[in-house]
């Protein structure tokens, strides 16, 4: 069983440039993600989302409450969280083939022709089998990240940790590595906490979407996303997803709006 849990959590930490002004960043949030599940966290910008998943990576800790991934307190990273970012967390000196190989040789200090093989399944697995000896300059911004998915799914977590991974990339490319994404997923079956604010891509990937407010983040809404699986985006038009899309977008839109008005009403020091 691999399970995350976020029981009252609270943080808060001085504004950068102004010590004396406290960010409250997350109050009493309260948070479950299902072993094997898909669960997407979407709401406005500064919402708080990047930190509770911070919190989980075990880059930062609470102010107050706790955060446990499979029962133990999370104090620190670990081999059993796999996280991917924005922008591609890739050696820019490495070809394809040694940056995916990085993690193992480190961790593990696995070699020779069975680290070869492992390399090269991973590399055929998110679609860059020809591209193994080239370097990070000579590749498309989505196939770098397709680099840094490989790089963290050669280490084989059970969690995914996963920041707007897509975010950066155009909206064809886009769609594409929600769809390796999606095929990865049912193939492996991790426990999956994605982080986005595009209410379409919650919806094609997730089991359940979660809406937090407006800082200080709290849950304030929780979907599940009962749409049949293998999915792809031929979905959009389903009655069943426009219905789902249509909830989404009013609660996202009212959170935006709330989050417009409390950066205009104390202007910048939100939480106060």
């Amino acid at each position: 069983m691999h399970t995350i849990t976020l029981d009252g959590v609270e943080v808060e930490f001085p504004k950068p440039g102004d010590p004396t002004t406290t960010v409250h960043a997350l109050a009493d949030l309260n948070l479950q993600v299902r072993d094997q599940e898909f669960m997407c966290l979407l709401g406005p910008s500064g919402c708080g989302k990047s930190t509770a998943l911070n919190l989980i990576a075990g880059f930062t800790q609470p102010t107050s409450g706790s955060v446990t991934v499979d029962g133990a307190t999370v104090r620190r990273p670990g081999p059993e969280r796999g996280v991917v970012f924005q922008d591609a967390t890739i050696f820019p000196w490495m070809t394809v083939r040694e940056n995916v190989a990085f993690g193992p040789k480190v961790s593990k200090g696995a070699g020779g022709a069975e680290l070869k093989a492992l390399v090269d399944e991973y590399i055929e697995r998110v679609g860059l089998g020809a591209f193994g000896d080239h370097l990070p300059h000579e590749l498309s911004g989505g196939m770098r990240q397709r680099v840094g998915l490989a790089r963290v799914l050669i280490n084989d977590p059970p969690i995914l940790l996963m920041d707007e991974p897509f975010g950066a990339l155009d909206a064809q490319t886009r769609i594409t590595m929600q769809e390796l994404l999606l095929e990865l997923w049912e193939k492996d079956r991790k426990t999956v906490l994605f982080v986005t604010h595009d209410i379409d891509e919650a919806l094609i990937l997730s089991d359940r979407v979660v809406v937090m407010s407006a800082r200080p983040g709290r849950i304030r809404h929780t979907i599940d996303v009962d749409l049949p699986r293998p999915r792809s985006h031929e979905l959009i038009t389903d009655p069943a997803y426009v219905s789902l899309r249509h909830e989404l977008f009013e609660e996202l839109r009212d959170e935006s709006h709330r989050a417009d008005q409390l950066e205009g009403l104390v202007g910048g020091k939100a939480g106060h």
